[in-house]
């Protein structure tokens, strides 16, 4: 196998010359996996916010849909960098299966670990203006560990080109990548009274404004949010709307306002 650094470059070359998103992922996806890497999943978000704009993933859809079904969102330690600050982690599935301190963690990594992803490298690349995007590269080859640690420069260099190169704009009837904003939004659904209550909180209203505006008593409203909050495994109400806005449940546009 050649140099990551070598194939960054080459990668670097060729998507100079593809211009729409759909060709440069459907490209990418293909050289990493000549490179033996078997899954890439990529974000766009705001570092000050947390909220995620945009992800995408070309993991198989039975593993997205077992992530889903098993409400694996709240314990990757991947999908938390977009709010914990931390840049750059690897993860060896099997291992982390044995350490893990819940049943649902436990899950997580058990199931990565058999659809294959047993080696993960992520990093978080900073963009212009209040954004950065996350890049996860999986492999399951024997010296994956081996490439991701010792040579983790390389491995930033291969996640920069990437995030700089390739953008939201794919079409999953064409391709391999698939919109993880549905997949997301789809662990333990939100009311629609609850989702309408967050939406009014994004907008800055206060609880007795929701609560004249709703026409309902203000211990109501902070019903409706403390499920929410449950629902969404959030600690406060402004990591309630964060990972709302991320799920697609309440307008991005709302929520930058406030």
């Amino acid at each position: 196998m050649k140099p990551i650094s070598e194939f960054a470059l080459e990668l670097l070359d060729e998507l100079s010359q593809l211009f729409s998103d759909q060709e440069r992922w459907d490209f990418v996806i293909s050289s990493l996996q000549n490179m033996g890497f078997n899954a890439m999943n990529m974000g766009c978000f705001s570092p000050t916010t947390g909220v995620l704009k945009w992800s995408r993933s070309s993991m198989t859809a039975e593993w997205l849909e077992e992530y889903s079904l098993g409400n694996y969102a709240d314990e990757d330690p991947l999908l938390a960098q977009v709010t914990n600050g931390i840049e750059s982690i690897y993860v060896k599935t099997e291992e982390r299966a044995v350490s893990a301190n819940s049943n649902k963690s436990i899950g997580l990594y058990n199931g990565l670990k058999a659809s294959g992803y047993m080696h993960l490298f992520s990093l978080v690349v900073p963009c212009p203006g209040d954004e950065a995007k996350i890049v996860v590269l999986s492999s399951d080859r024997p010296d994956a560990e081996q490439i991701m640690t010792d040579q983790a420069r390389e491995m930033r260099i291969l996640a920069t080109v990437i995030a700089t190169n390739l953008g939201p704009e794919t079409n999953e009837d064409e391709g391999n990548v698939v919109d993880l904003g549905p997949i997301l939004a789809s662990t333990r659904p939100l009311s629609k009274r609850e989702q309408q209550v967050l939406a009014l909180l994004s907008e800055g209203l206060r609880n007795d404004q929701i609560s004249d505006l709703l026409g309902v008593k203000e211990i109501t409203v902070r019903t409706h949010i403390k499920s929410a909050r449950d629902k969404l495994g959030a600690p406060t109400r402004e990591a309630a709307l964060v990972r709302a806005v991320q799920m697609g449940l309440i307008s991005p546009e709302h929520y930058r306002k406030r």
